[in-house]
């Protein structure tokens, strides 16, 4: 490693109100880096094109998986050829993909630590973690193609992050105030309480619907096509420490799927599962480890898969497959960090 790049996205919920965040952080690195600013996915290819030119060999992420995933599908878009190392520094409200890669600390801790080594013999180990790729079509017709971590098509995945992401300040508390409004929703609702109250249950309801779609796992078609659950994973996910999710995404090569029919019922009884980190106990649900999961919407309604925190709306139809693998340096500050 011998020179860092750094992008720094001023939008994302943890920099919007720090101040001169990219003087900050090139200051930091020093001469052994170029931060840049941007203020809107455009400016990235403009800003890995200036890596190219000034020999960068490590790409640093401020910001969330949001931020990560802008990045990365922005660099396979416009460069062919393996991309140099990547690094997602804890900037967002889940940081799942860090997580995964063993990343401990702030991006300003991280910073220190491989300006550190820049140019030097010693160096991190590096984690190739993992992705999954979509390809889809639009309901106008035009095609669709990006590359994340993990996926919710459909089901409760989706329209949790719905809710989650109507949330200010998003993080581990709001997953817990979600679950725990849909939870009791779901009790007012079963009561009947919406017979005296319109409003009562309408939470669960909305977070609980399902969708309409035909589900093919590795060419085999899913039994329903009202479904509770369309997930995909390329990795466990840590998910802000209160969930574990797409365990079965540990066995290399494959990508953990999920599809079928589950209750709101039954999604409530798994709550420790997914908290322990195993598989969900349904009837009704596919979960199975495989290579590909394709996707039609059965409704009028759009598919609007929401990737990496990222939602995209309007599909209909939908492909997930294994991706390629990125080498990402497991940065672990030491204690008491490297002074500036």
């Amino acid at each position: 490693m011998n020179r860092l790049g750094v992008i720094t996205n001023p939008n994302s919920k943890k920099n919007r109100h720090q101040h001169n965040r990219a003087e900050k952080l090139q200051r930091i690195v020093g001469d052994r880096g170029t931060v840049v600013q941007t203020a809107c996915v455009e400016e990235i290819g403009p800003a890995l094109d200036r890596f190219d030119q000034e020999g960068v060999d490590c790409w640093v992420s401020d910001g969330g998986d949001g931020a990560f995933h802008w990045l990365i599908n922005t660099a396979l878009r416009e460069r062919p050829g393996a991309l140099p190392l990547v690094l997602p520094a804890n900037g967002g409200t889940i940081d799942f993909v860090a997580k995964k890669a063993g990343i401990r600390g702030q991006c300003e801790d991280i910073l220190r630590e491989l300006s550190a080594v820049c140019g030097g013999a010693r160096a991190f180990p590096v984690v190739h973690v993992g992705s999954l790729v979509l390809e889809g079509t639009m309901a106008s017709g035009a095609p669709f193609r990006r590359y994340g971590f993990a996926c919710a098509a459909g089901g409760i995945g989706q329209r949790f992050f719905d809710k989650y992401y109507e949330h200010l300040r998003p993080g581990p508390v709001t997953i817990l105030r979600v679950v725990g409004r849909a939870v009791g929703s779901l009790v007012l609702w079963k009561l009947g309480a919406a017979h005296v109250d319109p409003r009562a249950g309408r939470y669960a309801r909305e977070i609980f619907r399902p969708t309409q779609a035909e589900v093919r796992i590795d060419g085999e078609k899913v039994p329903s096509t009202t479904h509770g659950a369309i997930h995909a994973g390329a990795i466990n996910v840590n998910l802000g420490g209160v969930f574990q999710v797409f365990p079965l995404a540990r066995q290399d090569g494959r990508l953990h799927f999920q599809a079928g029919t589950i209750t709101p019922l039954e999604m409530v009884k798994n709550l420790p599962n997914l908290w322990r980190g195993e598989r969900i106990a349904s009837r009704g649900l596919v979960e199975t480890a495989g290579t590909l999961m394709t996707i039609a919407a059965a409704s009028p309604e759009d598919l609007s898969p929401v990737l990496d925190g990222e939602i995209f709306s309007g599909l209909r139809e939908l492909s997930i497959r294994v991706g390629p693998t990125f080498p990402i340096p497991a940065v672990r500050p030491r204690a008491g960090g490297i002074p500036e």
